[in-house]
């Protein structure tokens, strides 16, 4: 990994060559200017990470410079020295994009280690974010609707980005409340039968005497309250796509219907003789174990290898509990907007909790949980006593999944950083209201990685 290049500008020798020393023993790659003129001809040759700069100088100012940088080099970070005295310079300077400013003499050497770091720790985030910014918003081009980034998820993106294109029939497995119906939506919005019908029906809540006109359609006459030719949900997907949810409690009997369908393109409505051709894709979605259905006489064995052409197996929450931040701070947005009210975030022992419970009724017992909190929620954020009892009072120090530390970590993170922002970074005040000494603020702010000015 290459160090991070810092350009030092100071019209005094024996400061650039302290600040060389310095900054050199922290693994930084330093490289010296003596005036403003020589650092912006070093800066045309070649790109720097940090300058720092002090900001009186003769023949070109230190706030010409930032000026010039900003203009030749916009991605190097500035860094502006300032005399006692000279604060309102500095201030001009931050205002004209520099990102901080240490003041001389340099009575404190920890202080510009801590200031240099900070800067090049933000370059890296942003970096980082700026990388994630640019996947995500690949990402929700085709997955719009689908929230998480864990491991767990990321196998499931890349399966459907490579059945998106195809013809093939689908089956999505996975606990109720998984999401299976927005993984079906999602392939067909992303596919090249997005700008035709997306069909959807739910095999096990209709009758079985209803559900064969709603599938396939009827001729008028065809049953007492047949007053009317019906066209049915497939044939109304014609180029599209239908979603059949539940499979696994398809009637037998439409059970050889559909593989009919599958195989030849072609159905009959109920009560005709004609044949209606149809293009359709099927996407099917089951939290029954089908395999078992079928060693039990229950499903067709040949309509089961039909529609698992492809399957995509949607995880647990609980087996993805990294995404769990990132849906709470999703649904709380959202359900806060619609109440109308100003709730924020989440206190640490809430999501702590939420983070140890099994959720096992997944991505929707998640939000429905959140939705309550929101509502029930006095304050601006969601705390632990607006949760249910049985998440509330549930035992958090017998988590230890390593997931578990690194979704609190990124919690506690974000936490910080709001209260920061709270209290305009001023640290004292800050550690607390978050109840910890100023020391332990500042590990936490090293582990973390928490940017500060």
């Amino acid at each position: 990994m290459q160090p991070t290049n810092i350009l030092v500008v100071d019209d005094e020798k024996d400061i650039c060559m302290a600040l060389n020393l310095i900054l050199s023993k922290e693994g930084y790659a330093v490289t010296e200017a003596y005036n403003g003129e020589e650092a912006f001809g070093l800066i045309r040759d070649r790109e720097f990470d940090v300058l720092l700069t002090d900001i009186k100088m003769e023949k070109m100012d230190g706030l010409q410079l930032l000026k010039l940088t900003k203009e030749t080099s916009p991605r190097t970070s500035v860094v502006m020295m300032t005399a006692f005295g000279s604060e309102a310079l500095a201030v001009e300077a931050m205002r004209a994009g520099a990102e901080d400013y240490l003041k001389k003499p340099f009575t404190n050497i920890d202080e510009v280690r801590l200031r240099i770091r900070n800067v090049v720790e933000k370059r890296g985030l942003a970096s980082e974010n700026e990388i994630l910014r640019q996947e995500l918003s690949q990402r929700r081009v085709t997955f719009n609707n689908i929230i998480g980034n864990s491991e767990a998820m990321q196998k499931v993106y890349g399966i459907m980005e490579k059945v998106i294109p195809s013809k093939s029939n689908i089956l999505v497995t996975g606990e109720s409340g998984t999401g299976k119906g927005l993984v079906a939506q999602a392939i067909h919005e992303s596919g090249p039968r997005k700008d035709k019908p997306f069909i959807a029906i739910n095999c096990g809540a209709i009758p079985e005497n209803l559900l064969e006109s709603e599938l396939f359609g009827h001729k008028k006459g065809a049953f007492t309250s047949a007053v009317e030719d019906k066209k049915g949900l497939i044939t109304m997907a014609h180029e599209g796509t239908v979603f059949l949810d539940e499979i696994g409690e398809l009637p037998s009997p439409l059970q050889v219907k559909l593989l009919h369908v599958i195989q030849t393109k072609e159905l009959t409505p109920v009560g005709d003789t004609r044949v209606v051709r149809v293009d359709v894709r099927i996407i099917a979605a089951t939290n029954a174990d089908l395999v078992q259905r079928v060693k039990e006489g229950r499903f067709r064995e040949d309509l089961y290898y039909r529609l698992n052409v492809i399957e995509i197996c949607l995880p647990s929450l609980r087996e993805r509990r990294d995404d769990i931040p990132l849906l709470i701070k999703h649904y709380i947005g959202s359900f806060a907007q619609d109440a109308g009210k100003e709730i924020r975030d989440i206190d640490y022992d809430a999501m702590k909790a939420m983070m140890a419970y099994d959720w096992p009724g997944n991505i929707r017992e998640l939000r429905n949980t959140l939705e309550r909190a929101v509502v029930l929620a006095e304050g601006d954020v969601v705390t632990l006593h607006d949760l249910p009892d049985k998440i509330r009072t549930i035992d958090v120090e017998g988590i230890s999944a390593s997931s578990l530390r690194q979704a609190l970590d990124d919690f506690e993170r974000d936490y910080i950083k709001r209260v920061l922002a709270d209290t305009g970074g001023n640290k004292e005040i800050a550690a607390d209201r978050l109840g910890i000494d100023l020391a332990t603020l500042y590990r936490k702010l090293k582990k973390l990685k928490v940017e500060t000015t």
